[in-house]
């Protein structure tokens, strides 16, 4: 398994708010840290990340101080990802070429998911989400794109056997 994992926002998210599969996302990053798994994320996570949060303070969900300190967490490189911005213009570009290419390939409707398409592609390693309509877009031909309700699916259960006869 690489030392480095991307991931987006709608799985760190749910390591500041309480939402469906939160405590799995809290499990893997706790995994990773105890891996001393390296997470990462293009800068358009900051962006991603302190809209979410004022999406949910705007609903009542949070108030401003959590959106605050939530948004400090996340973008605090020792709890969240390192975000992989280059000084050098070049890669940056090329970067978004690609991430552009990709969404077209995948006919994802915007170029942000693509973006952290790229960033694993780029950098050889898984990239999780917890976007379930992305993943089922790439899942086929990007095996390395890891849905976090993978680890959450209830395993089916074998069917009840048949009543015995009387």
């Amino acid at each position: 398994m690489s030392s480095v994992v991307v991931v987006d926002t709608s799985v760190a998210i749910k390591w500041v708010i309480p939402e469906p599969d939160s405590a799995t996302a809290d499990a893997l990053v706790q995994t990773w840290k105890t891996q001393g798994t390296t997470l990462i994320a293009p800068p358009l996570f900051a962006y991603e990340v302190a809209n979410t949060l004022h999406q949910q303070v705007r609903k009542g969900k949070i108030s401003l101080d959590e959106a605050r300190k939530s948004l400090s967490q996340l973008l605090d490189p020792n709890q969240g990802p390192v975000l992989m911005f280059s000084p050098d213009p070049a890669i940056n570009l090329a970067l978004s070429m690609r991430a552009l290419e990709l969404a077209q390939q995948h006919g994802l409707p915007a170029t942000y998911d693509a973006h952290y398409l790229a960033l694993a592609e780029r950098e050889g390693c898984e990239y999780w989400t917890a976007d379930e309509r992305l993943w089922n877009a790439v899942k086929v031909r990007l095996p390395w794109v890891r849905w976090l309700g993978e680890l959450s699916a209830p395993t089916a259960a074998p069917p009840p056997p048949p009543p015995a006869a009387p």
